[in-house]
């Protein structure tokens, strides 16, 4: 019982990491949104220097979310089969957003607006069956 207890609570966290996630590049960087909540600095840092939450956040979601499939297995008696392929599609699509972001996180990368892009719609696709997985088995 407690594996499954620890299971379930790291999913639930991990569902809350992606939201912090989600919303950090767009906090971090100076837009109107960080201006008008008092977040841009005149002189900050590079952007993606600025980006290091949403790299360990990224890597944190990851983690977590090995040790809610690995814990909960044992109660998929009662899951709906639609909800862990979900939930599976989300965590292989994660895996390879870890790939881009990384990817991403080097300075010296020429072409970099293609592969945010894919990285955004990515992030769309997780969500989504993040979004699935919790309404099928959440």
């Amino acid at each position: 019982m407690i594996p499954y207890l620890i299971g379930s609570v790291a999913g639930r966290v991990a569902a809350v990491l992606c939201v912090v996630v989600i919303v950090l590049p767009y906090l971090l960087r100076r837009n109107r949104l960080s201006r008008g909540l008092g977040l841009a600095q005149a002189h900050a840092t590079p952007y993606l220097r600025r980006l290091w939450p949403h790299f360990w956040i990224g890597y944190a979601i990851l983690a977590l979310s090995v040790v809610h499939a690995g814990t909960v297995m044992g109660g998929m008696r009662r899951a709906n089969v639609a909800g862990i392929w979900a939930g599976t599609a989300a965590f292989f699509l994660l895996l390879f957003e870890m790939v881009l972001g990384l990817t991403l996180k080097d300075d010296r990368l020429a072409e970099r607006r293609p592969l945010r892009r894919i990285h955004f719609w990515t992030m769309t696709a997780i969500v989504t069956a993040l979004g699935l997985h919790l309404w099928r088995n959440g």
